[in-house]
């Protein structure tokens, strides 16, 4: 076995959940660590490694949260289905610039320590799930339609040209969705080239 690069900091103060994150009021696990061996984490004061072998699939994703800026996921998924979700957020689930220095940072180290032995069985990925992405490009085609399409239209019938402050303020609501939508794309990439894009 190949053995990893070196790291120049084992542990990143990143909050961490099992499974993929969904709805919750705040985080409130922290902590995640690389070693030689593989990857470790601290869930409710526990200790938990798992080995570069038992990787099957790294996936990240960034958000755009609403007046608020962006938020990064790297969710690791382990051979035997279990998920580790590593988190870029704040405490309270807030964009954090702090804590995305800290996260790009965990992600460079993160994909450059992963043996060259154990990328070839690994899946990398970005983007969302196919129906999801699907889903999220719904809602945006409707978005543009309701806040967009429908103002402008108002506006060129009755040459009501105060509906076309509508239509501005409609495409920055509608903004944030389409950069979701475009990072959320399912796509494949290389360990050794993660991209910049999904950097928070």
């Amino acid at each position: 076995m190949n053995a990893p690069a070196e790291i120049p900091a084992a542990e990143y103060k990143l909050f961490v959940r099992k499974g993929t994150p969904r709805f919750y009021l705040r985080n409130t696990n922290e902590g995640v660590y690389l070693s030689e061996k593989g990857i470790g984490w601290f869930i409710d004061g526990a200790s938990y490694t798992r080995d570069w072998s038992e990787i099957a699939a790294v996936n990240l994703i960034v958000a755009h949260i609403p007046k608020n800026g962006p938020s990064g996921t790297c969710k690791i998924t382990f051979r035997d289905g279990s998920v580790l979700s590593v988190l870029s957020a704040s405490k309270w689930g807030h964009s954090d610039d702090e804590r995305n220095v800290e996260y790009g940072r965990f992600l460079t180290d993160f994909h450059r320590v992963i043996p060259e032995s154990a990328r070839g069985t690994i899946k990398f990925e970005t983007g969302l799930g196919a129906g999801q992405h699907v889903g999220m490009t719904i809602v945006f085609v409707i978005a543009v339609a309701f806040f967009v399409v429908l103002p402008l239209g108002l506006t060129l019938y009755f040459r009501d040209w105060e509906a076309l402050f509508i239509t501005f303020a409609g495409m920055g609501f509608i903004a944030p969705l389409y950069f979701m939508a475009r990072r959320g794309k399912p796509a494949a990439y290389h360990p050794n080239q993660v991209p910049p894009d999904h950097y928070p």
